[in-house]
């Protein structure tokens, strides 16, 4: 593997901290333009902007609040440590392709390789828990072998 789980961890620490900075920055100027849009509108117009500010506030919000909780679970990991038992934080390789069990987050490419990062609570992550390489699972008819363990 050209990467170990400590550099995918940290790219993964990396990611989630930009979409947080940016999800900030988006939540800032929208609070900046639903003040400037307070000052400047009247009638139905403005309760119509406004409305749509606040919808894109919360959804903004959301997010920041899921990326935070990510981040949370990130920092729990060890990534430093190697176990034989597939568990959360485990770096799996299948012969279909290596999966991070950690946060939902799809597609990272490190090292010019993709990685799927998928939550604990998914069913392949959950099939795959206490499981050791050399193992065999199948999921929705499609079979994965763990060929390794880190």
């Amino acid at each position: 593997m050209p990467f170990s789980k400590i550099e995918l961890h940290q790219e993964l620490v990396g990611q989630i901290s930009e979409k947080l900075k940016l999800i900030s920055d988006s939540i800032r100027q929208l609070k900046d333009s639903s003040a400037e849009d307070t000052k400047s509108s009247a009638g139905d117009k403005y309760e119509t902007g406004r409305e749509m500010i606040r919808q894109e506030m919360d959804k903004a919000e959301k997010m920041s609040l899921e990326y935070k909780s990510q981040l949370e679970v990130l920092s729990s990991l060890r990534p430093d440590e190697s176990t034989e038992l597939i568990q959360r934080g485990s770096l799996v390789v299948t012969d279909r392709m290596p999966l991070y069990i950690s946060v939902g987050f799809g597609k990272v490419n490190i090292s010019g390789q993709e990685v799927f990062v998928i939550s604990s609570q998914a069913p392949l992550a959950r099939l795959m828990m206490g499981k050791t390489a050399g193992k065999v699972i199948s999921l929705n008819g499609i079979t994965y072998h763990i060929k390794a363990v880190q």
